[in-house]
């Protein structure tokens, strides 16, 4: 399965995109996958910014505020199925207009 993040969940995830053998999460869904996700990408170290430390946001909790694509259609239903071929798009707020 192809996972593609944007904006936020980018940075968290430390990628643009990656592939996810779903033959290892048998019965995955939706849920299970990004519990997998959130749990692979613990919380960086705090970055130095000039006299401050700046905290880099874990990718779990940009997960917990993102809408979901899959297929390129909305999802929220963390129980639904997901399979090899498919495409996850992780979609964090956007602002703007």
């Amino acid at each position: 399965m192809r996972i593609r993040y944007f904006a936020a969940a980018a940075q968290a995830a430390g990628k643009t995109e990656e592939s996810l053998d779903l033959l290892q999460l048998p019965g995955a869904t939706l849920g299970s996958v990004l519990e997998h996700l959130a749990a692979s990408a613990p919380a960086a170290a705090p970055v130095p910014d000039g006299p401050l430390l700046r905290r880099t946001t874990s990718l779990a909790t940009v997960l917990g505020r993102c809408s979901f694509l899959v297929n390129g259609v909305s999802e929220q239903d963390r129980s639904r199925a997901l399979h090899p071929g498919d495409e996850l798009d992780v979609l964090p707020p956007f602002a703007g207009g």
